[in-house]
């Protein structure tokens, strides 16, 4: 009956060790980069999702997470998945009255990659700022999904962008030749010839210390987005991965371990009971 017991109790250690080990959480940093953080009233603008410092044997495989603006602010042009990783589709994997998204990967995520690509338009508004967050964050790597921390990108929104050589024309402060005229100290035929020591607007061309709009370049446009958001309670239709065959199998030979213990102790017991007798 000792042995017994002693038995049950290194197979039920066993158990646990396992279990732990196919249940290891994962883990990763989520953020979100955009080129630029200025933008005019309607241009587009692209925020890029990047995935970093994964801690998972297996690598991160799937991603659900809700996507959150303020639509009176910015309209969403589209969405793109970046390294074979899924675009969330609009009824399927994406939800516009909610927000809600779910991606996975084509194979498993062990490096530092970009995973999505959300392209906006800026509506006219009066306000100066908005956010884009990515809240609700789960990562999967076909075994238990973990919560990450939210996260987000503020967006200036400018009225227009500024006309170039808006502050000065060129060549305003100075016309070409202006304090010299060609060959007027020094007649043509001498040692020197007309203009020979200073061309006409040869020390500054016009303009040549400040070219149109060379501080300040007209606003530029990057990528683009779609889609909608409101505050309600539908989810995406995408699924996290579970727990995969590999992890099933261990289950059920621990299950199938642990009744053949019950069923050897409860043996035992009835023969000694019957012994007694």
């Amino acid at each position: 009956m000792k042995k017994i017991a002693k038995l049950s109790i290194i197979m039920l250690l066993t158990m646990v060790c396992l279990t732990v080990n196919v249940y290891a959480k994962p883990n990763c940093n989520i953020n979100m980069e955009t080129k630029q953080t200025e933008i005019v009233k309607g241009e587009e603008f692209t925020i890029d999702v990047n995935l970093s410092n994964i801690q998972s044997e297996r690598g991160i495989i799937a991603i659900e997470a809700t996507l959150e603006y303020d639509k009176d602010c910015l309209t969403l042009s589209k969405m793109k998945g970046q390294n074979d990783w899924s675009s969330p589709v609009e009824g399927k994997s994406y939800n516009a009255s909610n927000g809600k998204l779910v991606i996975d990967k084509d194979g498993l995520a062990k490096n530092d990659e970009t995973i999505l690509k959300i392209t906006f338009k800026v509506n006219e508004t009066n306000k100066e700022t908005t956010t884009v967050k990515l809240k609700n964050i789960i990562v999967a790597d076909g075994t238990q999904p973990t919560k990450i921390l939210d996260v987000s990108q503020t967006i200036t929104i400018k009225s227009e962008a500024e006309k170039p050589g808006e502050d000065q024309k060129p060549g305003e402060d100075q016309k070409p030749g202006e304090d010299q005229k060609p060959g007027e100290d020094q007649k043509p035929g001498e040692d020197q010839k007309p203009g020979e020591d200073q061309k006409p607007g040869e020390d500054q061309k016009p303009g040549e210390d400040q070219k149109p709009g060379e501080d300040q370049k007209p606003d530029m446009n990057t990528n683009q987005i779609i889609g909608d958001n409101n505050n309600g309670e539908n989810m995406a239709t995408g699924k996290l991965p579970q727990t995969g065959n590999n992890s099933n199998i261990i289950m059920i030979i621990a299950i199938l371990l642990l009744c053949i213990i019950i069923i050897m102790g409860v043996y035992v017991f009835i023969k000694e009971k019957r012994l007694g007798r």
